[in-house]
């Protein structure tokens, strides 16, 4: 949970989360961008940066849609 705080996440990054599964660091990254977002723009706007999760292990993988 610690690397996500090291990346100086911004609202208009574009995240590939090559590990995703079982998506705690994943939900981090996307409430650092949210906040950022929420921070320096109105709610009324949408961000423009997303992020990707994915996971080599077909198990793990299966995790983040649950």
């Amino acid at each position: 949970m610690i690397p996500p705080l090291f990346l100086d996440l911004k609202a208009h990054h574009s995240v590939f989360d090559m590990c995703a599964a079982p998506g705690s660091k994943t939900a981090q990254i996307l409430e650092l961008m949210m906040a950022d977002h929420l921070k320096n723009h109105n709610n009324e706007s949408r961000p423009e940066g997303f992020v990707v999760a994915n996971d080599s292990d077909p198990k793990r993988a299966f995790m983040l849609t649950h």
